[in-house]
């Protein structure tokens, strides 16, 4: 019995990565605050945070969220 594999990812055919100074000229409050949540993640995730930073960051973020949440919801 003979089964086909499905073909995988063309590597000549990579997907084009934008400038990081192009991307920044569309940047929004969402996507500035996700790219700080981000960092914090990579900062936390690498030990670079006390237990204290990680706690005040975390909350921060989640104030953040839920304000923006919370904004977005009274716009409907």
């Amino acid at each position: 019995m003979h089964i086909e594999e499905a073909p995988g990812p063309d590597p000549t055919q990579q997907k084009e990565i934008p400038s990081p100074f192009e991307e920044v000229k569309n940047m929004n409050p969402v996507m500035a605050v996700n790219v700080l949540i981000q960092a914090a993640n990579a900062a936390q995730g690498a030990g670079a945070l006390s237990v204290r930073d990680s706690v005040l960051v975390a909350s921060a973020a989640e104030f953040l969220t839920q304000k923006n949440t919370e904004a977005g919801n009274e716009k409907s």
